[in-house]
């Protein structure tokens, strides 16, 4: 499968919401921001610290996709896993880490877009963590309302609980709503919550999947006249 061009995915739209969804919730870390490679180089600094091997690819798109406490369970053995404490004391996310995340390119288009059409935007995230920094770094305050991450709900994705904490809030229907998400996390979460999803760069997930946001705006243009 894919990507949709936009006419392909602004035709998608029209079936679906009969022209624009009401609201957009947005997966942050491979779809928001582009932060695999901060993630990656995070854990391996970790593991090398304590003697073990850089990740596989196979675990790299794991960790991507998981929790914190998930990712750490995966990778690290449970007898290691005190010795991280005293790895973790000498990286200073703010300063090492964050630097080398960033928005995806044309998402701040998209995201005003939405804001000028009377969209509503939420955020369904595993993080757990350092929320603030991120949207500071990368010019994201007052975007998105509610923001849910996996220590707001009793089960993070892939269960929907985030999904239906932002329906709820926003006191709308499922049917109304678009899931923006690049793994099987989240589109397991949008299932869940019988919210129609749209699979953002990760081909072969989704028929209905998109290359960027670029083409997503242009999409959501053409629905709008």
């Amino acid at each position: 499968m894919s990507h949709l061009s936009a006419s392909a995915l602004s035709s998608w739209f029209s079936d679906t919401f009969h022209g624009l969804p009401s609201g957009i919730i947005f997966d942050c870390d491979g779809v928001v921001i582009d932060s695999r490679a901060a993630n990656i180089e995070y854990y391996n600094y970790l593991r090398e610290y304590i003697g073990l091997p850089r990740l596989t690819r196979e675990q790299e798109d794991f960790v991507q996709a998981a929790t914190v406490h998930q990712a750490m369970d995966a990778i690290f053995p449970r007898p290691l896993q005190p010795l991280l404490r005293d790895a973790a004391k000498k990286i200073s996310y703010v300063r090492d880490i964050m630097p080398h995340i960033d928005c995806y390119p044309g998402l701040h288009d998209v995201l005003d877009f939405c804001r000028g059409s009377g969209i509503r935007l939420a955020m369904n995230t595993n993080r757990t963590d350092g929320m603030d920094n991120l949207l500071d770094n990368c010019r994201l305050q007052g975007y998105f309302d509610p923001i849910v991450m996996a220590c707001h709900v009793a089960h993070p994705k892939p269960a929907p609980d985030g999904a239906l904490f932002i329906l709820r809030r926003w006191e709308t229907s499922p049917e109304k709503v678009l899931f923006i998400g690049d793994s099987s996390s989240d589109k397991g979460a949008a299932q869940g919550a019988s919210i129609p999803f749209l699979c953002f760069q990760t081909e072969g997930m989704s028929p209905q999947s998109v290359a960027d946001f670029n083409t997503l705006l242009s999409a959501l243009k053409t629905c709008r006249l």
